[in-house]
């Protein structure tokens, strides 16, 4: 088990502290995990979507960075971190209402970068968007004891 493996249970569990910004777009927790892969399930939410009726892109990216993000964490170790660098998104359907099942793999590993790709499949399998993404892998810094 490493810190961010840890993580992962607790954020499939529903018992981690989300990040401000996890709450302010409503992002979904983790179905499911294991090394190298992470399912996520999202309820289309209609204030995301535009004046034509669909899910506005950018969120589909802001799901895909998180999806990527958890999927870098299940293989990675405690002595790294890591952040996107690029992320390549195609759509291949609008989507408009319903649940996305939001999966997430790693491609390729390095010591110095993980590859992720996430899918997006409507309830019966379709796939509405692909994104492929490189997270860059750095040495973490331990966070410092505040003074006493």
């Amino acid at each position: 088990m490493t810190i961010w493996t840890d993580r992962l249970d607790k954020i499939q569990a529903g018992q981690a502290t989300k990040p401000r910004v996890v709450e302010i777009l409503r992002l979904p927790d983790i179905v499911s995990w294991q090394p190298g892969r992470v399912v996520t399930q999202w309820e289309t939410d209609e204030d995301f979507f535009t004046t034509g009726g669909q899910l506005f892109g950018g969120y589909l990216g802001a799901l895909a960075d998180q999806v990527m993000g958890h999927t870098a964490m299940s293989v990675l170790d405690d002595e790294n971190a890591f952040r996107t660098v690029q992320m390549n998104v195609t759509f291949y359907r609008p989507v408009r209402e319903g649940v996305l099942w939001i999966t997430g793999r790693v491609t390729q590993k390095t010591r110095q970068a993980i590859h992720v790709q996430v899918e997006f499949t409507d309830a019966d399998g379709t796939l509405m968007c692909s994104v492929s993404g490189i997270q860059i892998v750095f040495p973490r810094k331990p966070r410092s004891t505040p003074p006493a």
